[in-house]
């Protein structure tokens, strides 16, 4: 008893080392799924990533982000402009002071420094219409990046769905190559049953290799496609990368009966519209600075300004004390009269001193008024009108391009509807018809061409019916997108 009694323990012993090392299998085989699980892809999360990450969209937002700057200087020339600035300069030979008015022939050092401030009272509205042009212009450029986001989206989604119609395609070529290999076996069975002959073997063999050419086209293409949506989210072609699944009900689907009713709503939402209308604008205010040019200018200038010189000098009496400055020829300094007949001492005025000294303020008033340049005024003009004439006729074009790509996608979507309803009805046609072909090649009933015929026209109806399906999904949410709903599957 007790040695039955040890042997159940040891044989619990074992078991229980059985489950927990069946149990760590688990864990770590669950571990390993996980980690090494493909990333997978939804349509929002590729788009997201598109609008983040294209280099194209980057580069216009810069573009619009530069138009911000323009807005910002085109304000700043209300406010008026201050400018200062010095000069040194060195004379040699015979020269005129600019502070003592005098001829000097040896060296003389000599300084101005100015500050000078302009404000323009009025230039024929030019920099209020310089304002509004850039606030424009900037709007333009922001309805343009969303044009171009626009676009982008619609690219990934056709790319996106074009992934799935060659993925649903694979799985179709996939079982028309099993039935096909299937169908090889079973002729194999009744060649050696004599029921067929060798030819027709040869036959069901040809429709195999034929099938396995169309699995490995399709698989191409499916590569392909992978590959165009993988650079489109500009990502590393080497990463592993599958997009979901998501669940197409064609029957939930509305179909847009009024097309008109969609370019009403398209008109309003749709950016390249919006962008045109701005771009109108921009030619009218660049009219208006044009036309500016040939009105008068009126300036308010204001200025203040200093100097010092070396030839700037003052007596110095024979008590050491210094006298008023007294402008003379450094050169040739005058003989005064006095006991001894002593030449008198000068010496040049302190650099700060002469800044005090020295110092002038002005303010004046400009008038500019334009008489005759050439026709050039006249000519920029004249450009500008043709300029806004090409704004309002590309504002047109815009319009009837977003009509003609509207009107266009509601009868595809309305022909793809009513393809995919027929292409149904000939789908479950086919699928009985080669039922039936496929029991009587078995029982020997129906020839091997006749069951190739109606395993082709299975295998073409549900291709036709996932092409009009595609088509139609597609055609139908560029209809939405355009009224402003956004592009969900």
């Amino acid at each position: 008893m007790q040695i039955i009694h040890l042997y159940g323990i040891i044989k619990n012993l074992r078991q229980m080392k059985h489950i927990t090392q069946l149990f760590i299998t688990s864990i770590l085989l669950l571990l390993t799924t996980a980690l090494t699980a493909q990333d997978t892809w939804s349509l929002e999360r590729c788009i997201d990533h598109a609008l983040r990450n294209n280099l194209d969209v980057r580069r216009q937002r810069l573009q619009e982000e530069r138009t911000g700057h323009d807005v910002l200087y085109s304000y700043a020339n209300l406010a008026p402009s201050f400018n200062a600035d010095s000069r040194m300069d060195v004379n040699y030979g015979r020269t005129i002071d600019a502070v003592t008015n005098q001829f000097f022939t040896e060296r003389v050092v000599s300084q101005r420094m100015s500050a000078t401030g302009n404000l323009t009272l009025f230039a024929g509205f030019r920099t209020i219409n310089n304002i509004r042009y850039n606030l424009a212009r900037q709007t333009a450029f922001k309805y343009d990046t969303e044009k171009l986001e626009n676009d982008l989206i619609l690219t990934i989604a056709n790319a996106y769905l074009q992934i799935l119609y060659f993925e649903d395609m694979l799985e179709v070529a996939t079982q028309q190559l099993e039935i096909s290999r299937q169908q090889v076996e079973r002729t194999s069975i009744l060649l050696e049953g004599g029921t067929v002959s060798r030819r027709d073997l040869l036959e069901m063999e040809a429709v195999a290799a034929e099938q396995e050419v169309i699995y490995t086209n399709i698989q191409n293409n499916l590569n392909l496609s992978y590959l165009e949506l993988i650079h489109l989210l500009e990502l590393d072609p080497d990463i592993d990368f599958a997009i979901e699944q998501p669940s197409l009900d064609i029957e939930a689907i509305q179909v847009i009966v009024d097309p008109a009713s969609v370019l009403e709503k398209a008109g309003n939402v749709e950016p390249s519209l919006t962008a045109a209308q701005h771009r109108i604008t921009m030619a009218e205010r660049n009219l208006a600075i044009v036309r500016g040019e040939r009105v008068p200018t009126l300036s308010l200038i204001a200025g203040l300004g200093t100097r010092y010189s070396e030839a700037f000098t003052r007596e110095i009496n024979g008590n050491g004390q210094k006298t008023s400055p007294i402008l003379h020829h450094a050169g040739l300094p005058p003989a005064l009269p006095g006991k001894g007949n002593e030449e008198p001492l000068f010496e040049t005025i302190p650099y700060f001193d002469q800044l005090t000294e020295n110092y002038s303020r002005s303010t004046f008033i400009t008038l500019n008024i334009p008489i005759f340049n050439s026709f050039q005024t006249r000519t920029r003009v004249q450009h500008a009108r043709i300029d806004l004439d090409q704004a309002r006729i590309s504002y047109e074009q815009s319009r009837n391009n977003l009509s003609r790509v509207i009107h266009q996608a509601h009868a595809d979507a309305m022909a793809a509807y009513q393809d995919y309803n027929s292409n149904s009805k000939a789908l479950e046609a086919s699928r009985e018809s080669f039922t039936y072909a496929e029991e009587g090649f078995t029982l020997g009933r129906v020839s091997t061409l006749e069951y190739n015929e109606a395993k082709a026209r299975l295998h073409r109806a549900e291709v036709n019916v996932l092409q009009s399906m595609y088509e139609f999904v597609f055609k139908v949410k560029i209809l939405e997108f355009y009224q402003g709903e956004g592009f969900i599957l």
